[in-house]
């Protein structure tokens, strides 16, 4: 019986279990269908991302391929070339080791030994002025090879450069086109003329000895400008040995190619300029004080002297708010100078002569035994503008050039000068530098261009000389007009000067004592 009713249970039991496992079988295997096919397609997304990805590295395999055979090419020509020279101790590093040194800059010493003022280091190491990247293999492959040295241009120079910056040569210069328009009277012609026409090298020996060698090309007579070496160990104290810049008038001490206006002012005259000597100099509290001394022949370009005596100098600058944020006043600089020496019984005094060498207003006298000069100057840069003045004196004695051996009254001369730039187009106007346009007349290598940098100015100068004689005479000139910063390199410069003279009898048109005159110059430095 109880048999009976368990086969009659067993068929019920057997129709739940199927009406609940059948429909969820197939739920599962319309489940397991609808994931194979989403997963067929996202399989079909991946292979087609993945055949791209190895396109593209395909290509930039090709890519790195061919660089590293321009590289393998360029190692093996340079290898080449030194073979030629008898220079061969560089070996062409392998295609998998080779790296690309990329020249940052030189060191800039044009500055510090163009102006013939005492130097400062630059805050960049030599050493760092090349940035490559270094590893373990490449280094210990190097150790027992010879550097090679890095050639390059830096912000304005042709430069090589050893490879640990110890040894360092900068090759530039400058060219001058000017020319000179005179109205109507006793003058030179109007004419083109190449006034100047300069290279220099200069550089470093064994990282604390600087020097300089500059020749001019437009003087045929006495080409050679400045040799000197600079012992350059700190910056307090410094020695020069060579021909340079006598430490006379802030003048004559900034560089020809960095000069306001085509010409110097009439007050040059009374300066000495450069001639064979020494001298020591030094900046302290980075450059709040500024100090030069020295000895010198005193008597011109690759002259001997023609005295037991040398002539001594002594320059001081003071700049005694310059690390100050005031504006007016971080920019306020002021000195003064003093030499003294012995002349000759050949020798000549100081000529009268303007800007535009129109005329010589006053003829040098003989001069004999003691003379002095001293110099008072201002300089006052006030952001695009500068203002800059000096005063110059010089007192030449005529000992025992009189009757029956007696003195003559001396040559005194006194001048002074004043001048104002302003940089229409904003630029920072530097006190000894070139000024760099904000935008250049041409593109750029940013892709930027405008009209370069504009800059008005005016001067007035003012030279007397007596030697108590009808001789004596004095000159004053007032000069204006534009420079034309067409980039760092190349300018225009235009002067338009009225020169008027104490005696219309010497005056370029005799009885007028006013001159008008016209001085341009185009510039190109490198």
């Amino acid at each position: 019986m109880r048999f009976e009713r368990k086969r009659s249970l067993h068929p019920f039991t057997l129709s739940v279990f199927v009406m609940f496992t059948v429909p969820a079988h197939v739920s599962a295997q319309q489940s397991s269908l609808e994931a194979a096919g989403t997963g067929q397609s996202q399989k079909e997304e991946k292979r087609e991302v993945a055949v791209q990805e190895m396109e593209q590295l395909k290509t930039q395999v090709k890519q790195l391929q061919t660089l590293v055979e321009q590289q393998r090419r360029a190692l093996e020509e340079i290898q080449r070339r030194l073979d030629q020279n008898g220079e061969a101790t560089y070996k062409p590093l392998p295609a998998s080791l080779s790296k690309t040194e990329t020249v940052v800059g030189s060191t800039d010493l044009s500055t510090e030994l163009h102006s013939d003022g005492p130097t400062q280091k630059s805050s960049t190491p030599p050493d760092k002025a090349i940035q490559s990247p270094t590893n373990s293999t490449s280094t210990a492959q190097k150790s027992d090879e010879k550097a090679a040295p890095v050639a390059g241009w830096g912000r304005d120079h042709a430069f090589i450069r050893s490879a640990d910056g110890g040894f360092e040569t900068q090759i530039g210069g400058y060219g001058q086109l000017d020319f000179h328009g005179y109205q109507a009277g006793n003058h030179p012609p109007n004419s083109f003329f190449l006034r100047r026409a300069r290279i220099a090298l200069e550089g470093k020996l064994d990282r604390y000895f600087d020097f300089r060698i500059e020749g001019d090309f437009a003087d045929p007579l006495t080409p050679l400008r400045d040799l000197f070496v600079n012992i350059h160990r700190i910056e307090e104290f410094q020695l020069r040995f060579g021909q340079f810049r006598v430490p006379f008038s802030q003048e004559e001490m900034r560089s020809d190619g960095n000069q306001d206006f085509v010409e110097r002012s009439l007050v040059n005259n009374l300066v000495p300029s450069r001639s064979p000597g020494l001298g020591a100099s030094g900046v302290l509290n980075k450059g709040v004080f500024e100090y030069q001394l020295g000895a010198w022949n005193g008597k011109g370009l690759l002259a001997a002297n023609t005295s037991g005596t040398p002539e001594t100098a002594l320059r001081l600058r003071f700049n005694p708010w310059k690390h100050s944020e005031n504006f007016l006043s971080k920019g306020l600089i002021f000195g003064g100078a003093f030499t003294q020496g012995r002349a000759g019984p050949a020798t000549l005094s100081v000529r009268g002569t303007t800007e535009s060498r129109s005329t010589i207003f006053f003829l040098p006298d003989q001069i004999n035994g003691k003379y002095i000069r001293a110099n008072g100057e201002l300089t006052w840069m006030l952001g695009p503008a500068a203002i800059r003045a000096e005063y110059d004196q010089t007192n030449q004695n005529r000992d025992n050039l009189g009757t029956n051996g007696g003195n003559l009254p001396g040559v005194v001369a006194k001048g002074y000068t004043a001048q104002l730039t302003y940089l229409l187009t904003g630029e920072e106007k530097p006190e000894v530098t070139a000024v760099t346009p904000k935008s250049n007349l041409f593109a750029d290598s940013s892709g930027k261009q405008g009209l370069g940098a504009w800059e008005l100015k005016v001067r007035y100068a003012n030279l007397q000389i007596s030697d108590s004689t009808a001789k004596s005479n004095r000159a004053g000139t007032i000069y204006f007009g534009t420079n034309w910063y067409m980039n760092r390199y190349v300018r225009y410069m235009l002067d338009l000067g009225f020169e008027r003279f104490k005696d219309p009898l010497r005056a370029p048109q005799p009885g007028d004592k006013n001159f008008f005159v016209i001085l341009s110059r185009v510039q190109v430095a490198f």
